[in-house]
């Protein structure tokens, strides 16, 4: 007989490998409904008296939030795939990334949109191919405008006074190290089997440490219906594309934030832009000032329940499946629950991201209180050179006065005479105790130090400026 996990393992074990919801009932994420009344509610009382219909045999039905973890089937099937995920999780196989990135409307939206995405422009050893819907790869401007054009008709066809976006745009990435052929080819199968009554173009870029495809999809299908994913949809893409991936002989998995003991970030992508730059995003300053604030009123931070109520929930799904893989006859499921218990003593323990934000805040910092980014770690350390061997000069020149004093020669003073030893003839050279030669006073020094305290200086009345001002949050225009 096949092993199969019990059904409320199976259960428990979806509610920590399915992704949350974000728009519940009554909490402003979408338009509540109205309480039934009437006949409806007459007709729900009578059907919930009556006896619910079984399956024949007692055969096991998968409930909605089971499938949307480890797919339908049968207890057998459902429970071969959650054993899979959950020992991929366990030897903490790297994550795909599916992440919508932006909207375009109307046809010169789109058509920027193609252009960067096949770097047209940049030279022919730079431009990309576009791989298109049709099968076809396009490189001609031309050829581009036509199909920007052609979408946003489509689009408009209708309904001309309509102003919704005409494409919508994703990005499909792995961790560095990836190869980037085989993530093209599982980008453009996922794109083919996911979006196949839809138009669409991809290109794949490797400028950055790590391969990632850029794929553009027309809102409107074959049907006329818009496309709108939701966070559901965006799980179910990010499971498809790393089975594209597996198929291809690359490690992926997809698995939520909470089923590997963290607290998801929930960022915008012009966050992770921002901070690419070497600068502060708004968000990670917004999140250290509020831990910050807490700090301050001596008042713990009001998720910090919420995330102990979730680490136990996944502690105790986890504890639930290895108690039923450990009492296994298979070797393999065994050595399953080996890992799984091996992986669940390193969880970390839940920090929220405020806490998170401000001690990455800090370590990040430099001078100035800003990031230390490259161009800022050479300015401080052109400064330190500058102050040091401003101060060796400013030693070296107060070590000749000093020793110009010991020996009597001093300056002549304002409205006083030389002393007699200074104007005594007889004293020649040769007679003169050996001197340093005179200190140049350290002008170029100085000016190095004080152009990049200027500069610096600027920079933070600029930060500060940026932070208050009246369009804040939005275009300064």
């Amino acid at each position: 007989m096949s092993f199969h996990l019990s059904s409320g393992t199976l259960d428990s074990m979806a509610g920590v490998f399915s992704p949350a919801k974000k728009y519940r009932l009554g909490a402003g994420g979408g338009k509540g409904r109205a309480p039934k009344s009437g006949g409806t509610m007459l007709a729900f009382a009578v059907a919930s008296m009556l006896p619910k219909p079984t399956a024949a045999g007692g055969a096991y039905r998968a409930p909605a939030q089971t499938k949307r973890a480890f797919g339908g089937g049968n207890q057998v099937m459902v429970s071969r795939r959650a054993v899979a995920t959950m020992e991929r999780t366990a030897r903490r196989v790297p994550e795909v990334m599916v992440r919508i990135t932006g909207r375009q409307s109307g046809a010169g939206h789109v058509l920027a949109n193609f252009s960067y995405i096949s770097r047209l422009g940049h030279g022919t050893d730079k431009e990309l191919g576009l791989h298109t819907s049709e099968g076809e790869v396009i490189r001609d401007g031309e050829e581009m405008r036509e199909l920007a054009q052609e979408w946003h008709q489509y689009e408009m066809e209708g309904d001309a006074r309509r102003k919704g976006a005409t494409s919508l745009s994703m990005i499909l990435s792995m961790p560095t190290g990836t190869d980037p052929e085989k993530v093209e080819a599982a980008a453009l199968d996922f794109a083919r089997t996911e979006f196949a009554n839809r138009m669409w173009v991809a290109s794949l870029h490797v400028d950055r440490d790590h391969p990632h495809v850029h794929l553009t999809i027309a809102r409107r299908d074959d049907q006329g219906r818009r496309f709108n994913p939701n966070r559901d949809d965006l799980f179910r893409y990010r499971q498809r594309f790393a089975e594209k991936l597996r198929d291809r002989g690359i490690e992926a998995n997809a698995t939520p934030a909470k089923a590997r003991g963290i607290d998801p970030k929930h960022e915008h992508i012009a966050a992770r832009k921002v901070r690419e730059k070497g600068e502060i995003p708004r968000l990670d300053r917004s999140r250290a000032d509020r831990a910050e604030r807490y700090r301050a009123d001596s008042r713990a931070d009001p998720v910090n329940p919420v995330l102990a109520e979730q680490r136990a929930m996944v502690l105790a799904a986890y504890e639930r499946s290895i108690a039923e893989l450990s009492a296994s006859p298979s070797m393999v499921n065994q050595m399953v629950a080996k890992s799984l218990k091996r992986f669940i003593d390193e969880m970390p323990q839940p920090e929220p991201n405020s806490v998170r934000a401000a001690r990455d805040r800090t370590s990040e910092l430099g001078v100035g209180g800003r990031a230390s980014t490259p161009e800022a770690t050479a300015e401080a350390e052109a400064l330190a050179a500058a102050t040091i061997r401003l101060k060796a000069a400013t030693e070296r020149s107060r070590a000749i006065l000093e020793a110009r004093e010991r020996d009597g020669d001093r300056p002549p003073e304002r409205g006083g005479t030389r002393s007699p030893k200074s104007l005594d003839p007889s004293r020649t050279t040769s007679d003169q105790p050996d001197r340093e030669p005179s200190a140049q006073p350290p002008d170029k020094i100085a000016e190095i130090l004080r152009q990049v305290q200027e500069r610096d200086r600027g920079h933070r009345d600029r930060e500060r400026d940026r932070d208050h001002s009246p369009d804040r949050g939005g275009p300064r225009r």
